[in-house]
């Protein structure tokens, strides 16, 4: 088998040239470059594994040892390493201690033996220092723990700050009046347990109260111990309110005391738990204090890697992560008590015709037996519906609908013309649980708010990872362009990569696809380029401004993708680009989430590695996107503000995310058990900050020019620079000009 030895004899370059090479740490001339991978190919030397292997002098076998899987804090923990290390050439080797230190060293012994090159260890053997001292840290194995720190070893812990959480959390509980609380717990020698011990016993005294030793039980971590334990206890003394580290404990608690004729309604259970899209089946406990679990497993992941790649130099970690949130106690809303009473209404909403709508209005049964109000929803396209809450609002036979959902840049013609309800009071409860900004994008004009967020939509970049990383292609490019094949980060690089996958390559069939089928698709396509080129359509004082440096480059960049794209971009709509590149006929493409309503076959070829998404070239994606606002006419005003309520609703949002919505609520992309359902949220997360809606402009009269007026003028002189029938500064001049009447229109009316 070839060496990096051999590859660099025969390249005729040094070791540490091909290194970089391999590893991008350093640049490489083009002559090197083509020299090294002409041997590697020549060699037929496997860089990857090899490479790793040279600098890390092991194979690349990764052992992991958790108690059992019976307990979902660990399955949740595994979720979150499997997840690090999926795409990697790393291999997760995975045993179970049971929590019996002769089984753990066991499996230690036997990982030694296939020559792991790292371990992560969630320990049944606190005090056993000596044996990982001599048989890892003396030779150099990374070692990683997990929750159980082993006394007097120099090596990587990470865990929650359970001390805190179980502080706060029974903090809380004596403020509310409680004082008979029990803790159950596992062994104080294992140092998360003892943490919430002592967290414990410093929430009595700081509120000048005793824990009583009684009112602490302790067991061997397992539920079946625990139901032992509740029996016990149960028999001497009933607390009010029982706490415990772990939801496998809880179940043994509650199983318990349902034997002995209580329930939680008379002994509450409240535990730490860990995050969860179904909130309301994965526990049978009062309340919990949930915690990131899965991001506990990444974060010793990547602890793990920096020491494989740097074992002799990189210092070891201590590192507590404290991010958590309480669950909610359900309290029924005053709708919710008229319900009880027999009182029920019924709202009409008019929505958009898309799939998230559909799936929201799957849940929207939740909503009634909440409230006793009933929802009849009327769905529309696109076109239709801007016009349809015009005439809905303006009609005095129509019945008014109670909600309209609306376009983001519909909004300030919406609010100026008083179509929509000014819900600001109603509104300020809210303000905290979307993204930086959503609110005012998607509510806000002129200091008021007239909606909420319903359907976040940023622009995001997807593309055939496999094609991106296949070695053959990847040369085949660099020889052409003279530059490595990688997502596109600029406009320019974007054209450069459609132009090799469309005509110079056989690999796939085009480069990206153009939606140009009507305004509504093909308009982002220049917005985009716009913001990314710094160009504008109106000034901030609503003056036309198009005619600009800024704009010619962007509209040169645009007729070059279109040069690059599918040819049938008169007939391809945002739907047909989305099926065109999942059909595998498209190497990438720029959309919006909302147009990939497949979220089964994306979730497929996301963890499979088939498809891979990236912030978009240019670094200035448009924000698209609904919001949902109350009709002025409304007679039904008060249910109405109860439903965007309900949509705000955290689990609402985390149902609607597992249903292929787009909430704009930041705790549904965040959610860890979503994260690892759907791996691309944190990108959609992360983009955030540099999103920007297209918004019309308010002119000096305080008149604002529908948006899909302006895109309808831009557009229409984009068709006939795609057909070639005018010139691009032609079409600039043009469109600047007819906005300029445009605007005029609506400062004389």
């Amino acid at each position: 088998m070839a060496t990096i030895k051999d590859v660099a004899r025969e390249a005729g370059v040094s070791i540490a040239t091909v290194s970089n090479y391999l590893n991008r740490t350093k640049p490489v001339s083009k002559e090197a470059s083509k020299e090294i991978q002409a041997a590697i190919e020549k060699l037929q030397y496997s860089h990857n594994m090899i490479a790793r292997n040279f600098r890390t002098k092991q194979n690349m076998d990764i052992g992991v040892i958790l108690p059992d899987f019976s307990d979902s804090y660990y399955v949740q923990l595994f979720q979150g390493i499997k997840s690090y290390f999926q795409n990697s050439d790393y291999y997760i080797n995975l045993e179970f201690s049971r929590n019996i230190p002769e089984f753990e060293k066991n499996i230690a012994n036997n990982f030694l033996k296939r020559q792991i090159c790292g371990l992560i260890l969630v320990s049944c053997q606190p005090d056993n220092w000596k044996f990982y001292y001599d048989n890892f840290t003396s030779r150099n194995i990374p070692l990683v723990l997990i929750d159980r720190n082993i006394h007097g070893l120099d090596a990587n812990y990470v865990s929650f700050n359970n001390y805190t959480l179980m502080k706060n959390m029974v903090t809380r509980l004596l403020e509310e009046g409680h004082r008979e609380i029990c803790l159950v717990s596992g062994p104080e020698k294992y140092s998360c347990e003892a943490e919430c011990v002592q967290g414990f016993q410093n929430a009595y005294q700081e509120n000048g109260m005793v824990a009583e030793n009684s009112m602490v039980v302790k067991t061997d971590m397992s539920k079946e111990d625990a139901f032992r334990k509740t029996i016990n206890l149960l028999k001497s003394k009933r607390p009010e309110v029982i706490v415990t580290t772990s939801e496998s404990l809880a179940s043994g608690i509650i199983e318990g005391m349902t034997i002995l004729g209580y329930s939680i309604e008379n002994i509450p259970v409240i535990t730490l738990s860990e995050e969860r899209w179904n909130s309301h089946t994965h526990s049978f406990a009062s309340r919990s204090v949930v915690r990131t679990v899965i991001k506990l497993g990444q974060t010793a992941s990547r602890i793990l890697e920096k020491q494989l790649l740097s074992p002799l130099t990189k210092e070891t970690e201590r590192i507590e992560l404290s991010e958590y949130r309480e669950s909610k106690e359900y309290v029924p809303t005053e709708l919710e008590e008229k319900k009880i009473l027999g009182k029920t209404a019924k709202i009409r909403l008019l929505m958009l015709d898309t799939p998230q709508v559909e799936a929201m209005m799957r849940l929207v049964k939740n909503f009634e037996n909440r409230t006793g109000i009933t929802v009849e929803a009327t769905t529309l396209p696109h076109h239709y519906i801007y016009e349809a809450i015009i005439e809905n609002y303006r009609s005095d036979e129509t019945a008014p609908y109670d909600i309209f959902m609306y376009d983001m840049p519909w909004l300030p013609s919406l609010a100026a013309g008083h179509i929509l309800k000014d819900i600001t009071k109603e509104v300020e409860p809210l303000r905290n649980i979307f993204f930086p900004k959503c609110l005012e994008y998607f509510g806000g004009f002129q200091g008021k708010y007239y909606g909420l967020p319903f359907m976040y939509a940023p622009q995001i970049l997807y593309y055939q990872k496999d094609l991106f990383e296949d070695p053959a292609l990847k040369a085949e490019y660099e020889s052409v362009s003279s530059i490595s094949l990688r997502p596109p980060v600029t406009l320019k690089e974007f054209n450069t990569i459609a132009d090799f996958f469309t005509y110079k390559t056989d690999a796939i069939k085009y480069g990206i696809s153009i939606p140009a089928a009507y305004s509504e698709c093909l308009a982002p396509e220049i917005h985009m380029r716009l913001r990314a080129f710094g160009g504008k359509v109106f000034d901030a004082r609503g003056k036309v401004c198009l005619d600009s440096e800024q704009t010619l480059k962007a509209y040169i960049n645009f007729m070059r993708s279109v040069k690059c794209a599918k040819p049938d971009y008169r007939k391809t709509t945002d739907n047909s680009a989305v099926q065109e590149f999942m059909a595998g006929e498209t190497a990438m493409l720029i959309s919006y989430p909302s147009f990939l309503t497949d979220i089964t076959d994306l979730r497929k070829n996301s963890i499979i590695g088939s498809i891979g998404y990236h912030m978009i070239p240019g670094r200035a994606p448009l924000l698209g996107g609904w919001g949902l606002g109350i009709n002025n006419r409304s007679e039904k005003k008060k249910e109405a503000i109860e439903f965007l309520k309900w949509t705000c609703d955290e689990q609402v949002a985390n149902y609607s995310t597992l249903l292929g919505g787009q909430s704009a609520i930041t705790s549904a992309y965040t959610n860890d058990a979503l994260v690892d359902l759907y791996p691309w949220l944190p990108l959609y997360h992360s983009i955030c900050q540099y999103t920007e809606p297209t918004l019309p402009p308010t002119l000096s009269n305080g008149r604002v020019i529908p948006q899909y007026e302006i895109d309808d003028v831009i557009c229409k002189w984009i068709y006939k620079l795609m057909e070639t029938e005018i010139q691009v500064m032609e079409a600039i001049k043009n469109t600047h000009q007819e906005l300029e009447g445009l605007a005029e229109k609506y400062l004389k009316s």
